[in-house]
């Protein structure tokens, strides 16, 4: 499609949304004047009839030709960096601008967000250029090739030399209101609904109190509850529209992609960013938010940094790897604004060979100077304030730490059930519990599920014993942690694994389950626990 057809067609719609609105008032307006021309005098129930008209056309003008969105002009998100502190970051871009004759961005911002993107402050809709902007998220940084950063650019440089970035302010104008009056009509007919409702029920105690049986009307959102139907119904269109108009727009920036960085570069870059943002999304989860509620984090620059370890690690980049090989096929969502990603690599890889291979496999974040400061300064200006007030610590800390808190969380309903017994919140005193024949009230004590707490017999101690076995397992795990006999180690290739003296993992495992048979036994858990230097004595407990 042209840059004059999608012009066109973008502000064909957003008018369509105005015309929409007053379609609906100079509807009521003709109703009204055709009844009265037709009576030939003002009678009583035309009045009605005019009142009822005011009633629907009043939210239609005060929602949308009233209400005004304020325009945000805070800063926008990210790290500004300068051509002096990027220098070879800016090259890479003025390049592409060059190559592609048009004007670059004025200002370079790096996200934390597997990401990139090109935003420009146009006026009178899209009219009168502006400002540019290009974010540039730091995991593709972290995880692509040059070559391959270079393809993302120069497919962001595409919606510039398109004018899909002018044509932009039209189209977000058109959702801006749309949305907005959607919303406004819901609003106010939730809070029409609200009012309604409680008259209802007001009736209702009335009609109680009488000893009548109460009305089975209910509330609704009135006449605005219908109109946001009605422009939601457009909304749809517009969407429809608008999103096909951007898929194509995305299937010609990556045509520019190829030609100014290659096909092998552009297709690869395609295929990589969604494993990309499957491992930051793990990553995040998983690694550098681990200690949050511990009030640790990994050290300054990490915390996004900390990505390159996963990435770095042969297990994690297999997976990767067969992930970008294998995209699945996705059918094309009518209110997405990019095509599915297997399409586009198809396209993409449908060109002819233009023999340039993947270019250039020097790792992007080469492109950032001081890229540990970087990264630092990018948390800085992203991150919550709460994560000012989080120590600092190294990987192997972040991890052991992090997952000794949670051990000493799991341990605190079992050590709270052995204080309300009188026993000391220690596997010691787990072990003399059970000695004492005071399992199953300390099993009560334990969170269980509905159906262990109702279950009896048998079934009650099948369903408990899971649970005392897993509460006795992490004391255990505690009291070796604390004398400093294991501790969790760090892998980037799986999940942390608690590191225990040869042998002693096995036989803890069977000496547990000996302490939680029908006919407990905790002899083997003192005996291994002894041997491993935390002799557990047997006390004179005794059942109440």
């Amino acid at each position: 499609m042209s840059t004059s057809a999608r012009a066109l067609t973008a502000v064909a719609m957003l008018a369509g949304f105005y015309l929409l609105a007053l379609g609906i008032v100079a509807a009521l307006i003709a109703v009204d004047v055709s009844l009265y021309l037709a009576s030939g005098q003002l009678r009583p129930a035309l009045v009605k009839i005019w009142v009822v008209s005011a009633v629907i056309a009043y939210p239609v003008v005060r929602v949308v030709f009233l209400t005004r969105h304020r325009r945000d002009e805070g800063e926008l998100p990210g790290l500004p960096v300068t051509r002096e502190e990027q220098p070879a970051l800016w090259a890479v871009v003025d390049r592409i601008s060059e190559r592609t004759g048009v004007r670059g961005p004025a200002e370079i911002r790096l996200i934390p967000e597997v990401n990139a993107g090109v935003r420009e402050e146009t006026r009178l809709l899209g009219l009168l250029p502006g400002k540019r902007h290009l974010v540039i998220g730091v995991p593709l940084l972290i995880g692509l090739t040059e070559a391959e950063v270079e393809s993302v650019l120069a497919h962001e440089f595409g919606h510039y030399s398109n004018q899909d970035v002018r044509l932009a302010g039209v189209t977000m104008a058109g959702r801006t209101a749309l949305l907005r009056t959607v919303g406004g009509l819901h609003e106010r007919a939730d809070a029409h609904k609200a009012k309604e409702a409680a008259k209802l029920q007001t009736k209702a105690d009335k009609r109680l109190a009488k000893g009548r049986k109460p009305s089975s009307e209910e509330a609704t959102g009135g006449v605005d509850r219908v109109l946001a139907k009605i422009f939601t119904q457009y909304g749809k269109l517009y969407f429809r529209v608008s999103e096909a108009v951007g898929r194509r727009q995305e299937y010609a920036a990556d045509l520019v992609a190829a030609r100014l960085a290659g096909r092998d570069a552009t297709a690869s870059a395609l295929r990589r960013i969604p494993a990309l943002d499957a491992a930051q999304d793990f990553y995040l989860g998983h690694y550098a938010t681990l200690g949050w509620e511990a009030g640790l984090l990994p050290p300054a620059g990490q915390l996004y940094g900390g990505l390159a370890h996963l990435l770095a690690d042969p297990e994690r980049r297999k997976e990767l790897d067969a992930m970008a090989l294998e995209l699945p096929a996705t059918e094309p969502d009518p209110y997405d604004s990019h095509p599915p990603i297997d399409r586009r690599v198809a396209a993409v890889e449908a060109l002819p060979d233009d023999g340039r291979g993947a270019g250039s496999t020097a790792p992007a974040l080469g492109l950032l100077r001081d890229a540990e400061q970087v990264l630092a300064a990018l948390e800085v200006v992203s991150l919550v304030p709460e994560a000012a007030r989080k120590e600092r610590v190294d990987w192997p800390e972040l991890v052991h730490r992090s997952l000794l808190a949670d051990c000493r969380e799991s341990t605190r309903p079992l050590g709270e059930a052995l204080t309300a017994l009188g026993l000391p919140p220690t596997i010691g005193g787990a072990l003399d519990a059970i000695d004492a024949g005071r399992t199953r009230e300390l099993v009560e004590r334990l969170p269980l599920s509905d159906e262990a707490r109702a279950a009896t017999g048998r079934a009650a101690r099948e369903l408990a014993r899971p649970v005392l076995r897993g509460a006795l397992s992490r004391l255990a795990v505690l009291a070796l942690v604390d004398a400093g006999l294991t501790r969790w180690e760090l892998s980037w290739s799986g999940p942390a694994h608690l590191r225990l003296p040869d042998g002693l993992g096995d036989r803890l495992t069977a000496s547990l389950d000996a302490a939680c048979a029908d006919t407990p036994d905790t002899a083997a858990v003192r005996a291994l626990l002894a041997e491993a230097g935390l002799p557990v004595t047997t006390a004179a407990v005794t059942a109440p």
